[in-house]
C-alpha cells in the first residue's frame, strides 16, 4: 500500500500542472492534515489533490497533527477551511479538539472531517461537518469559500 501511495503521489507531482491553473488566484486556503496519533495519510493526499484540482491553496500540515497546529496554522494563512483526516478510532477525539480550538480562537473557519471510522453522526457531535470522500471534501470546501 505504501508503494502504491509513492506512486500515485509521484503521478499526481506529473498531473498537477495539468490540473490547476498556474494564472488563476486560488479560491481561497484550506489547512489539512491527519490528527495527532495517526500517521496514515493516503486519503489526506487525495483530498490535497482533489481541492487543488479545484483551485483552492491547501496548506498540507502532514500527519500527527495537534490540534493547536491546526488552529495556528489556519490563523497565519487566513484559511477559512480545515480539513482533518483519521484512520483510527483512537485519533477521533482529536477532530473534537480541533473544532474546541477553532471555537477558542474565534477563528472564522469550518472543520470538515473525514476517514474511514468517520461518520456524520460523530461530525454533528463534535461540531464540524462529514465529507464521505475526497471528492465531496473539496466540493464542500468550495462552498464554503463561496458563502
Amino acid at each position: 500500500v505504501l508503494m502504491a501511495a509513492k506512486c500515485r503521489n509521484a503521478g499526481t507531482e506529473i498531473l498537477k500542472p495539468h490540473l490547476t491553473s498556474e494564472n488563476s488566484e486560488p479560491l481561497g486556503r484550506a489547512c489539512l492534515g491527519t490528527v495527532k496519533g495517526d500517521l496514515h495519510d493516503i486519503g489526506k493526499n487525495l483530498v490535497r489533490m482533489m481541492m487543488e484540482s479545484k483551485g483552492l491553496n491547501v496548506i498540507d500540515l502532514g500527519v500527527d497533527v495537534p490540534a493547536e497546529k491546526f488552529v495556528a496554522e489556519a490563523q497565519k494563512y487566513n484559511a477559512k477551511v480545515i480539513g482533518c483526516s483519521a484512520l483510527l478510532t483512537t485519533t477521533m477525539p482529536e477532530m473534537g479538539r480541533v473544532v474546541e480550538k477553532v471555537k477558542e480562537a474565534g477563528l472564522d473557519a469550518q472543520v470538515l472531517v473525514g476517514g474511514a471510522p468517520v461518520s456524520d453522526e460523530f461530525a454533528k457531535t463534535i461540531g464540524a461537518t462529514y465529507t464521505p470522500d475526497a471528492a465531496t471534501c473539496a466540493d464542500q470546501a468550495i462552498k464554503i469559500l463561496s458563502a
